[in-house]
C-alpha cells in the first residue's frame, strides 16, 4: 500500500506537505506546479485518503464520471476559461446527483484516477492526443467530449459556435462604423487531435474580412492564450504601426485581454476611444476589466449541461452519437464606439 512517504519521494517534497496538498489544506502555500506533481503521485500509485473512500462509498450506486482536461492546473492559471467549465460541470454533476472524480496525468503522460473505485463514463474537456484517448478505453468506453469534437462520427461532443461568435463580433464593429479591425490570438493552435491548426476564431474573421474587402494581413497578431503573451505581442504590434493603427480589435481569448489592455493603455491608447475592443469567453476577466469589454458569451453552462445529458444516453444505450453546437451571444458593455466618436 501506498504511503506519504512514497509520494513524496516521487513529488519531491516533504511529507508533511503531501499530507497537507492531500487533505485541501487552504492555509499551505505552495504552487500549482507542485500540488499537480503531488497529486499525480498519488494517483500513479493509487494513494486515496480516508475521506476520498467515504465520499464514494457514501453515494453506493450513484453514477460516478471521470474529468479529464487538456491543461494542467498551472496552465489554467493562465486561462481560466477551462477552470469554470471544470467547476460548471462539477456543480451541473453534483446537482444531478452523479460523483465525480478529478484525473490527472501520471509521470508518463498516462490519465488515471486517485481511487481503485470504477467510473461509469469520461468527459473530456478539451483537446486530447489519439494516445491520451485511447487510454480513457482502459476505465470507460462512454466518451464524451466538451469544448472539442475529437471523432464526430465516434463520440458524443459539445463545441460552442465560433462561426456565430464571429458573425457577431465583426457586425457589431461594422454597425458601429468599423472597417480596419485587427485580430489578437494565437493563431495556430491544437486541432481536436492536438495538431496544430488554424484557430477557428482567426479562420472566420479572415473569412468575414476578405469578405468585406478590408484584409490586412498586417493585422493579424499571433500570441499565446496567456495575459504575458497578449501584453508583449499587443506592444510589439502598436510600436511598429504607430502610424497605421486599427481602431477596433478582436482579442481571441479574456487571458490575453489582461495583458493586451495593459500594453494598450501604456502606449497612451484609450479604450474605446482611441480602440474599440470585443473579446470571447465572456469571463469575470472581461466583465471587470478597465472599462468593461463587451464580449462574447459561450454559455459555460448550457457546454456543460449537453455534456451530461450525452452521457446519460450513453448509459441508455444510444451510441447514436451527435455534435452539438451551442449558441453564442454578444455581451455589449459599451467597449465599442462609433467611428464617428473615436478621436484621431
Amino acid at each position: 500500500m501506498a504511503t506519504l512517504k512514497d509520494i513524496a519521494k516521487i513529488a519531491e517534497v516533504s511529507v508533511s506537505t503531501v499530507s497537507r496538498v492531500l487533505n485541501k489544506d487552504n492555509t499551505l502555500s505552495v504552487s500549482d506546479d507542485t500540488k499537480q506533481k503531488i497529486f499525480a503521485a498519488a494517483a500513479q500509485l493509487g494513494y486515496k485518503t480516508v475521506g476520498q473512500r467515504y465520499s464514494v462509498e457514501a453515494e453506493v450506486g450513484a453514477r460516478r464520471i471521470g474529468i479529464a482536461q487538456m491543461f494542467e492546473i498551472s496552465e489554467q492559471m493562465e486561462d481560466v476559461y477551462y477552470l469554470i467549465m471544470k467547476n460548471a460541470l462539477e456543480e451541473e454533476c453534483f446537482s444531478e446527483k452523479i460523483n465525480t472524480v478529478t484525473m490527472f496525468r501520471d509521470l508518463t503522460r498516462r490519465f488515471v484516477k486517485t481511487d481503485d473505485y470504477k467510473i461509469d463514463g469520461i468527459i473530456a474537456i478539451g483537446k486530447f492526443t489519439p494516445d491520451e484517448v485511447e487510454g480513457f478505453y482502459e476505465y470507460t468506453d462512454k466518451i464524451v467530449f466538451l469544448d472539442s469534437s475529437h471523432d464526430e462520427q465516434k463520440y458524443y461532443s459539445i463545441v460552442p459556435n465560433y462561426h456565430l461568435a464571429l458573425r457577431l463580433a465583426m457586425r457589431h464593429f461594422r454597425e458601429h462604423g468599423h472597417k480596419k479591425i485587427a485580430f489578437i490570438g494565437e493563431n495556430y493552435t491544437y486541432g481536436d487531435t492536438k495538431e496544430p491548426t488554424l484557430d477557428s476564431r482567426l479562420y472566420y474573421y479572415r473569412f468575414s474580412m476578405i469578405d468585406s474587402g478590408y484584409y490586412d494581413e498586417n493585422m493579424i497578431i499571433d500570441s499565446a492564450m496567456n495575459s504575458k503573451s497578449g501584453y508583449e505581442k499587443m506592444k510589439e504590434f502598436i510600436v511598429r504601426n504607430r502610424d497605421n493603427l486599427p481602431t477596433a480589435l478582436f482579442i481571441a481569448s479574456d487571458a490575453i485581454a489582461t495583458g493586451a489592455i495593459k500594453a494598450i493603455k501604456e502606449e497612451g491608447l484609450r479604450i474605446p476611444e482611441d480602440l474599440s475592443i470585443i473579446t470571447f469567453n465572456n469571463t469575470s476577466l472581461s466583465e471587470f476589466a478597465d472599462p468593461p469589454l463587451t464580449s462574447i458569451e459561450v454559455h459555460i453552462r448550457d457546454n456543460v449541461k449537453s455534456a451530461i445529458s450525452c452521457m446519460k444516453k450513453l448509459w441508455n444505450g444510444d451510441n447514436h452519437v451527435q455534435k452539438i453546437v451551442i449558441p453564442c451571444e454578444l455581451i455589449d458593455r459599451n467597449s465599442v464606439r462609433f467611428i464617428s466618436d473615436v478621436q484621431g
